[in-house]
């Protein structure tokens, strides 16, 4: 059985021309897929798989990248200390310590300013105050800090001796 189609031979949906005409749609098009895009992709690390030295490494490198008017810089002190440094144009330098060991981590958003924050509750007494850790523009880069300081927390509890705390400059 065979079929025969009504159709003029070289006639098709679209001319040559008009094939040759939506060429440079076709490449707009393409072109425009990857606006926006990275052109590589990020490598995502593991902070399980770092040790202490390089956890302050990554969450000062965020902490200098994550807002356009804030740098932070995280360093290790002995009994599962962090030592953080804010530079900010409202507050200008601020230097605080929090007891990491059993400290409670969370995310937050601030709708008014457009912020993520990474915030840190001690577990040693009621009075001490939720304290930020990081204020980002991006909720990955608040994800990756939770992820950073929980694994500290991890690594300060585990290690017996003290930390390193010479690869700590961010610079």
């Amino acid at each position: 059985m065979s079929m025969v189609l009504n159709q003029h031979p070289g006639s098709s949906l679209l001319t040559g021309f008009q094939r040759w005409m939506l060429v440079p749609f076709a490449i707009l098009f393409f072109a425009a897929c990857t606006e926006g895009y990275p052109t590589e992709d990020e490598l995502i690390i593991n902070p399980l798989e770092l040790n202490q030295s390089q956890r302050l490494e990554a969450m000062n490198q965020l902490g200098k990248d994550a807002h356009p008017e804030m740098t932070w810089i995280y360093r290790a002190l002995p009994s599962c200390t962090m030592q953080i440094t804010v530079n900010g144009p409202k507050s200008g330098q601020q230097t605080f310590g929090l007891q990491m060991s059993g400290a409670d981590v969370d995310i937050s958003f601030n709708k008014a300013e457009k912020v993520y924050g990474v915030k840190v509750q001690p577990k040693e007494g009621d009075t001490l105050e939720e304290r930020p850790v990081l204020l980002s523009k991006t909720w990955l880069d608040a994800i990756e800090m939770n992820n950073l300081v929980r694994s500290f927390q991890v690594g300060c509890q585990m290690s017996a001796g003290p930390v390193s705390i010479n690869n700590t400059n961010p610079s």
